[in-house]
């Protein structure tokens, strides 16, 4: 009797620690998990409401029916939802080309076509480098393949409303003991990135990431081409709606024996192209000009 009541107990006591044991293994594969998942609810991201705009030229006239308004936006090169349309509307396509008769640019609606503006609401957040809404990076003037039900298309993004939300600032001035001020041009730019380019903005080279300066000022040239007039003279005609942008920028640098690089390992090197790119916006530029240069003040 004795025998029988000590193999109870133990086999009691084996019990418990096998469910010990079972818990304890729970609870890892939980910490697990949520670690593989980005962790706990702590580091979540808050969305907000957020709009863009995308600009589809040239589009078939039909295709402006294909778009409802509530309906669901995705980029159709991987179908990430974006979100919904929030405003449609269209407008007569516009041709801007080059008369050699009249000697200049001239813009003409070409019947065949219409522009279509398509507004999308979604969740979005920003980061230091980005603005994303739903699972969407947004750049200004930036390729955007959009896709719903009958239609998809590419356009570009030509407005970008956070709606009152907080943009990420990133308060960092880069690396290096030397300090460059110097300009870089963007060539045949559509006017509308000018709202998205302001002093005290960061900007980065686009490929390493990497913080390259600060924008201290921008500035317009009119954009356009040399070509023959009608009796042959040769002048300079003034694209309309395009134009050179310059944009300022003062960043810190390493001088090493062959020349002066950014962060990133970016050279700064004037007649060199640049891809630099901001929350707003990413565009490939050319370095125009080295101002100055010593150290930190």
């Amino acid at each position: 009797m004795e025998d029988k009541q000590k193999r109870r107990v133990r086999f009691n006591l084996f019990d418990v620690l096998i469910i010990l044991l079972a818990v304890a293994v729970g609870v890892g594969v939980l910490a697990l998990r949520n670690r593989a998942a980005g962790g706990s609810a702590e580091t979540a991201r808050t969305t907000v409401p957020m709009r863009c705009t995308v600009e589809i030229m040239r589009a078939p006239s039909d295709m402006v029916n294909q778009m409802r308004v509530g309906d669901d936006i995705y980029r159709s090169t991987d179908s990430a939802y974006i979100g919904k349309i929030a405003e449609v509307r269209s407008i007569p396509h516009v041709e801007n080309e080059y008369d050699a008769g009249a000697g200049r640019y001239v813009r003409y609606e070409d019947p065949k076509f219409i522009d279509i503006y398509v507004t999308i609401e979604g969740e979005g957040y920003s980061t230091a480098r980005d603005i994303i809404i739903g699972a969407v990076p947004i750049k200004v003037c930036g390729e955007m393949y959009v896709k719903g039900k009958g239609f998809a298309r590419m356009g570009y993004v030509c407005a970008i409303d956070t709606m009152g939300a907080q943009i990420a600032q990133n308060t960092a001035v880069g690396a290096g003991a030397k300090e460059a001020v110097y300009v870089v041009r963007l060539d045949d730019m559509r006017d509308m990135l000018l709202e998205y380019i302001h002093p005290g903005d960061r900007i980065y080279e686009k490929i390493s990431g990497a913080l390259i300066g600060t924008v201290e000022d921008v500035w317009t040239e009119p954009y356009g081409e040399t070509r023959p007039g009608p009796e042959g003279a040769v002048a300079f005609s003034e694209k309309e709606g395009v134009n050179f942008q310059y944009i300022r920028l003062r960043g810190r640098f390493i001088e090493k024996a062959d020349g002066y690089y950014l962060d990133g390992g970016t050279e700064l090197k004037v007649g060199a192209q640049v891809n630099i790119s901001s929350q707003y916006f990413d565009r490939a530029g050319v370095f125009h000009a080295l101002e100055s240069v010593g150290d930190v003040k």
